[in-house]
């Protein structure tokens, strides 16, 4: 029986770092839903066209687990969003990426990794060639599994007339594992990506 099932609300994780969930009893069904941080958005450069890319966006996993045991504790590490970047140039101050929100799980003497990726931070204004190219997350779980996976969205990448926009969450609510804006002609700002989340239900 699935929480639902229990007359049991669904509990969202939304701490980062590693967390824990205690089976409840009567419980053998769970569909989990894991979404990475998103990436930070660049810095606009001097030039008001120089724009920032924005942060790729985490990606999801959605996994149903047929066999849990009412009392075990699964345990979660929710990655958290990239940084906004800091300077337009390769000197320092980049965006960096969101963090991955992986789930290990062992059944039937098979172990497998979850991974919902973060999104990548996009480049300054004046870095378009940098390494943070403003792409969206990979979702993988280590091997033949049966899961849903799918990928973060692109943010725009650096450059001139271009840039800013950030990738969407791909969470089924709320705006968890979103990129954030890269600077654009209104402002050198860049924004912070947000946090990944775990929904059980």
């Amino acid at each position: 029986m699935s929480l639902t099932d229990r007359g049991i609300v669904p509990t969202t994780i939304t701490a980062t770092g590693s967390q824990t969930f205690v089976v409840p009893r009567g419980v053998d069904k769970l569909t989990i839903e894991m979404v990475g941080g998103g990436g930070g958005g660049g810095r606009r450069g001097k030039n008001v066209r120089s724009h920032g890319g924005g942060g790729g966006s985490g990606a999801k996993v959605v996994v149903t687990l047929e066999d849990v045991t009412p009392g075990s504790t699964l345990t979660f590490n929710v990655g958290t969003a990239g940084a906004a970047g800091t300077h337009p140039s390769s000197s320092g101050g980049r965006a960096t990426a969101g963090g991955n929100t992986t789930f290990t799980y062992a059944a039937g003497g098979t172990i497998t990794t979850y991974t919902a990726g973060g999104g990548n931070g996009g480049n300054g204004g004046m870095d378009t060639t940098g390494p943070m190219d403003s792409s969206g997350g990979t979702a993988t779980c280590g091997g033949d599994c049966d899961a849903t996976l799918t990928a973060g969205e692109d943010g725009t990448a650096a450059g001139t007339d271009a840039g800013g926009d950030a990738g969407d969450s791909v969470a089924s609510t709320g705006s968890y594992g979103a990129g954030g804006d890269g600077g654009d002609a209104s402002s050198f700002t860049a924004a912070d990506g947000t946090d990944g989340f775990v929904k059980i239900t």
